[in-house]
C-alpha cells in the first residue's frame, strides 16, 4: 500500500489504477487482481492505509491533554498528514463508482468515529471542563459532533489554524 500511497501523496487519488500501481510496484497486472478485484477495490484500500497513515504520524494519542489542547492536537496532526496526501479529504468521494461509496462513506466514518472517542476520552479526563456544561439539550455527544464537523470544515477549507473553534469550546465549556 505504501506505493499507493506514494502515488495519492504525488500525483493525486485520481492516477491510482490497476496498471499504474502494477507498474510502480514491479508486478504483473494479473498478481495485483488476485489481491484487489477491482479498481474500486483498490481505492478503498487505498483511502484506508492514507487514513491510517495520517492517524498514526504521531507515535501515541494525546488524550491526556485538556480537551481544548486535544482537538488542537487532532488539527495539527491531521493537518500535517492531509498535507502530505493533497486534496485527499475532497477527492476521494468522487473516485468511487455509486455501488463502492458506501463502503468509502464507512471507512471515513470509521476514522470519524476513532477521532470522536479520543475526543471523548479528553473531555473526560480534563478535569477543568465545567461540571455544568452538558444537559439533557447540550449533550457531550452533540458538543462531540459539533467540534469533528467544525474542526472537519477547518481541515477541508485548508486553514492554517482552527482557533475560532478553539475559542468556541473554551466559552462553551470551561469557566470564565
Amino acid at each position: 500500500m505504501k506505493g499507493c500511497r506514494d502515488m495519492v501523496s504525488e500525483t493525486g487519488l485520481s492516477t491510482v489504477n490497476m496498471r499504474s500501481v502494477a507498474k510502480r510496484c514491479g508486478v504483473a497486472l494479473g498478481s495485483l487482481y488476485n489481491y484487489f478485484p477491482s479498481k474500486d477495490a483498490l481505492i478503498l484500500a487505498t483511502i484506508e492505509s492514507v487514513w491510517e497513515d495520517i492517524f498514526h504520524m504521531e507515535t501515541s494519542c494525546k488524550t491526556a491533554l485538556p480537551f481544548v489542547e486535544y482537538v488542537n492536537w487532532i488539527f495539527e496532526s491531521v493537518r500535517r498528514g492531509a498535507g502530505e496526501y493533497p486534496n485527499f479529504f475532497t477527492a476521494h468521494s468522487l473516485s468511487f463508482a455509486s455501488g463502492e461509496k458506501d463502503k468509502a462513506r464507512n471507512t471515513m466514518e470509521h476514522y470519524f468515529s476513532h477521532m470522536k472517542l479520543g475526543m471523548m476520552e479528553a473531555l473526560h479526563s480534563d478535569p477543568a471542563v465545567r461540571k455544568d456544561a452538558f444537559s439533557g439539550s447540550f449533550s457531550e455527544s452533540d458538543f462531540l459532533d459539533f467540534v469533528l464537523m467544525n474542526l472537519l470544515t477547518c481541515l477541508m477549507q485548508k486553514k492554517s489554524d482552527c482557533a475560532l473553534l478553539l475559542e468556541l469550546i473554551r466559552r462553551a465549556i470551561y469557566k470564565a
